[in-house]
């Protein structure tokens, strides 16, 4: 199985959570309409006036996969041997990303719940999005709520589930890296669609 990061302006791959995301948006911004590398001010600028009104607040994990149950069908479900490297690759970073962070200091205890989107007419847009032909392939959601992280194997589905994870107001008041982060998502999202 290949695991695909994100990376829609960025020369740095991530996994996105609470605390690693300001690294995305911490790197030379692409503006691809332009192709070229532009100033971070410029951006920020069409950022907030392209997206501002599309920002969601701060949800649980559990309320995005509620929230995605209603439009695919998305099952809990045990992970086969090969995908299992997934969650493995997937857990240093979540820990990594959090191992600082006072408020999150049980990382011992984590509990990562997997998913699958199952393959049907709801769901044919990611599959096709990832190019999955073979009935052995499945498309993944991993979440685990402590954390309030998710992640998922499709880019696309990935970036859908984080926007609609939302962001924490405070981030959205100080425009924060974190705030331009999430705000560069739906220009991926945007790109792929």
């Amino acid at each position: 199985m290949v695991v695909s990061v994100i990376e829609p302006f960025c020369d740095i791959k991530y996994f996105i959570s609470d605390n690693n995301i300001e690294m995305f948006s911490k790197a030379s911004f692409v503006f691809k309409n332009w192709g070229d590398y532009v100033e971070h001010d410029k951006y920020k600028a069409y950022l907030k006036q392209q997206y501002s009104q599309e920002i969601r607040p701060l949800q649980s994990v559990n309320d995005v996969i509620s929230a995605f149950q209603k439009k695919l069908d998305i099952v809990e479900t045990e992970l086969s041997e090969s995908e299992d490297i997934f969650l493995e690759m997937t857990i240093p970073n979540y820990i990594n990303a959090h191992k600082n962070d006072p408020i999150k200091s049980n990382l011992n205890n984590l509990n990562f719940i997997s998913y699958e989107v199952v393959r049907n007419e709801k769901s044919d847009h990611y599959y096709n999005h990832m190019g999955i032909t073979s009935d052995n392939e499945r498309i993944l959601v991993i979440a685990e709520s402590q954390l309030n992280a998710i992640t998922s194997n499709c880019e696309e589905l990935k970036v859908d589930m984080i926007i609609e994870r939302g962001i924490d107001i405070f981030h959205v008041n100080q425009e924060t890296p974190d705030f331009f982060a999430y705000l560069m998502l739906f220009d991926s999202r945007n790109e792929n669609h």
